[in-house]
Formats: structure tokens, sequence, C-alpha cells
């Protein structure tokens, strides 16, 4: 039975969100559940995304390694698991660049940097729509020849280690940094700081930024976010959000030209210069904490854990699980992160919602064994 180790490792991030969580209380440091809660909608809209489509996005990889792959590698060779991992962390940099210096891609990427917090929920507010054409940028593996199998094994993995990164309660961890990404590599590049903005795209080996000039040192406190803050705890708006902003500054540019080259300019581009991000660091849209629903933590984190309980099944065994399943487990998904936002902010669609459902995830439970 061939299983996802991402589905594997759902438990686990939870478990480990959870130790974080009373280690940061003991140091009586605060975690906003809101913002918590958030981070994780969205990597569980991700997954659920990546569930339905992940099976298309390799075709193209498989046709082209197929048909034009320049060598056969031995799948029961080492070295073809060492080496598909260098040259697939390799890509993973280039395209983690792109996502931050093509406003294409920044639209989409944004949603991973939105929070203000800096804790291992935040590894898990990852992009809806990042799968659409993240794909792209493993196609010369393809044309090496590396077998699907250790592409999308290591893809897998190198996003797991990314998980552990993502936490200030480690801080500096000597020589190990001068070769792998670490916690206060990353912190860096979650940072608005001036000297921070654009640095450390690493995934696992951090010598791709020393090598290609975009690496920088920890050197001061961290503030984190985006330039441009997201005031809400919708993971829905959250993803589209960007995509809005960037279509609004498209259509207001002077001239046809410069409309369309917005899309495909960095993220500071104007037709009269680029903007300093000094000018926009520690601006005053910083901040948002709207709690609506402090009186229903409690109940929100249990369906979290219960969402992601069942999402964690649907990933761990998605190739033994018919699609109607996971389209019936994906709309359960759906409609779970879009009450929890609409609690946290006090929306009056929030309650019926919710009614709505519990109701089909009563009528889902009911009929599994009938699809």
């Amino acid at each position: 039975m061939d299983i996802n180790p991402i589905g594997v490792a759902v438990p686990f991030f939870l478990l480990l969100i959870g130790i974080e969580w009373l280690v940061l209380r003991k140091q009586k440091k605060d975690v906003r559940i809101n913002d918590a809660i958030t981070d994780m909608s969205c990597g569980l809209g991700d997954q659920t995304i990546s569930l339905l489509a992940k099976s298309t996005v390799l075709i193209p990889y498989v046709a082209l390694q197929t048909h034009y792959g320049a060598a056969r590698w031995a799948m029961d060779s080492v070295w073809t698991w060492v080496i598909g991992f260098i040259v697939t962390d390799f890509c993973f940099y280039w395209y983690h660049r792109f996502s931050h210096r093509v406003n294409l891609g920044w639209a989409t990427h944004a949603v991973h940097h939105q929070s203000e917090e800096y804790n291992l929920s935040v590894a898990l507010r990852q992009p809806w729509f990042s799968v659409f054409y993240n794909w792209i940028f493993y196609l010369p593996l393809a044309f090496l020849g590396l077998p699907v199998e250790v592409y999308a094994t290591s893809l897998a993995f190198n996003l797991l280690y990314q998980f552990w990164i993502h936490t200030e309660t480690i801080r500096r961890l000597g020589a190990f940094e001068w070769v792998f990404n670490s916690p206060s590599h990353h912190r860096v590049h979650h940072g608005t700081n001036p000297d921070y903005i654009d640095k450390n795209y690493a995934g696992v080996l951090i010598i791709w930024d020393r090598l290609f000039g975009t690496f920088q040192d920890e050197h001061e406190q961290v503030l984190y976010g985006t330039l441009k803050p997201l005031r809400s705890w919708n993971p829905i708006w959250a993803n589209v959000g960007p995509w809005v902003y960037l279509s609004k500054l498209s259509a207001s540019q002077a001239s046809f030209v410069d409309g369309l080259k917005v899309w495909f300019m960095p993220p500071e581009w104007t037709p009269d210069g680029p903007i300093d991000p000094k000018t926009l660091f520690a601006g005053d849209d910083r901040g948002y904490n709207v709690d609506k629903a402090s009186k229903l933590h409690g109940y929100i984190l249990l369906n979290l854990i219960l969402t992601g309980t069942i999402l964690g099944v649907l990933l761990t065994f998605e190739k033994s699980i018919g699609v109607q399943h996971q389209i019936v487990g994906a709309v359960f998904v759906v409609l779970s992160l879009s009450v929890w936002a609409g609690l946290f902010e006090g929306r009056k669609w929030a309650w019926p919602l919710e009614v709505v459902r519990l109701i089909y995830g009563v009528c889902a439970a009911s009929t599994l064994f009938l699809i």
C-alpha cells in the first residue's frame, strides 16, 4: 500500500505545535489562537487542493521523463536518492526565488508570509494555488530522467524538513548552519526588515543562497509579516486577496504595457522606479488581532484536530481512497475553515454555516460506506 509521508506527519505536526505552545506559555510568550488557526486553515486548504490536483500535475513530468529522460536511474541505488534529493532541493530554491521576485509568484506565495507571528503553525500556512504551477520548476529533473517516485518523495521530505525551522524556540546551531537551512536562517527569510527582504530562499541546503548571493545572517530582531499586511483571518481571502490587489494594480496603470508588466515584474516595481521597502517597514496596518470567539477557542481547536485527522487519513491513504470520498472530505474541510474564520471575525453567517457543516458531516459519515 502506498503511503503519503505528508499524511503520516500530520498528527506529529499537531503534537509538536502543542508542545511548542506549552514551551512558549512557560516562557510567558503569547500565541494568538486566531492567527494559529488561520495558519493551519491555510495548510488544510492547501493539502486538500493538492490531494485533488496532485495526480494531474504529475502527468507532464511522467510524460517527459518517459519519452525524453536523458538517463536511466537505478531505483535501488542510494546515489539515485541522494542526488535526487539534492537536485530537487536546487529546483526548490529557484521556484522559491521566483515566488518572491515575480508578482505572479508573489501573489500566490505571499500567503505563507502574512502571519506576524513565527511559530510552528506558520509552517503550515501554505498557499493554495502554487500546486498549479510549481511543478514547472521541476521539469528539468524529468529531462534528466529522474524517476517520478524519487522526485515526488524528495519534494515531500524537503517540505517536511522545513516544518521545524519555523520557530523562535531554537536559536543558533553553529557549524550546522554553514550547510543546512535552520530556524535562524528562515527567521531572516520571514522578516520585513530592509536587510532581510528576499533573502535565504533555501529549502534544506543553505549553500544555494551562499552560492547565488541571497544569503543573510540574522543580526537584528525580526519583524514578521508582509509589507502590505493582511487584516483578516479568512484563509480564502488570504489566498485570493493578493490576486485581487494585483489585478487592481494592473488595471490602475496608465498604459496597457505597464498594466501587463505589473504581473511579471518584482513586487517593488512601479513605472516611476522601485518602491523603497524602508518606506513601508513597520507600517501602521500591522497588529490585526480581532477575536470575537475568545470563548470558543476550545471548541474550534477540537474541531481543528478532528478535521486535521480526517485530512490526514485522506492524505495518508490517498491512492487507496476513491475520488468520491476525497471530494466529500474536501468539502468538509473547506466548510470547516470558513466557519472558523467567520467565528473569529464575528460574521453573521458563521453560526448558520456551522449548522450546515455539522449536518453535512453527520450525513457524510452516515453514508461513507454507501458511496
